[in-house]
């Protein structure tokens, strides 16, 4: 009897596995373009970035010094990054619904241009972004171009 309980046991804890490592995984985004070498950190691992790939919380976006991305928040929020840049993806969250919205980005060194989507419309206080020089707090509707050096 004690080896089917644990059998069944193992099973049940295999089988939920995928499910409980999967759900911490919060896509944030997608990627809407590249140029040059553009990669993605995500889990203590370094992969290439393509066109269409999602782009999760806690994501590091770098761009080589040939490299360009584009990429687009689930709120419509646009950040395109150029040559040796770096953008660490620390919040978000977006759920009008719900009402709860909040953004918290990043930017090391390197160059954007930030377009804010409806977060930053509907709640500019919930967004900031924090660059190597300070803290960017949102206006309503917020756009901005800045290239920064550490």
């Amino acid at each position: 009897m004690k080896k089917y309980a644990f059998g069944c046991l193992a099973f049940i804890i295999l089988c939920c596995y995928p499910i409980v490592s999967t759900a911490t995984e919060v896509v944030v985004g997608k990627v809407q373009g590249t140029r040059g070498l553009v990669s993605i950190f995500r889990d203590g691992k370094t992969k290439p970035a393509f066109p269409h790939d999602k782009v999760f919380l806690s994501d590091t976006i770098m761009t080589g010094s040939n490299g360009a991305i584009g990429i687009l928040l689930e709120d419509n929020t646009l950040i395109s990054m150029g040559p040796i840049s770096r953008l660490e993806m620390k919040k978000f969250k977006f759920s009008p619904a719900k009402n709860e919205y909040e953004m918290s980005l990043k930017m090391g060194q390197g160059s954007f241009v930030y377009q804010s989507g409806l977060l930053g419309k509907l709640a500019p206080h919930a967004v900031t972004l924090d660059t190597p020089v300070g803290k960017i707090s949102m206006l309503k509707g917020t756009d901005f171009r800045a290239r920064f050096s550490e």
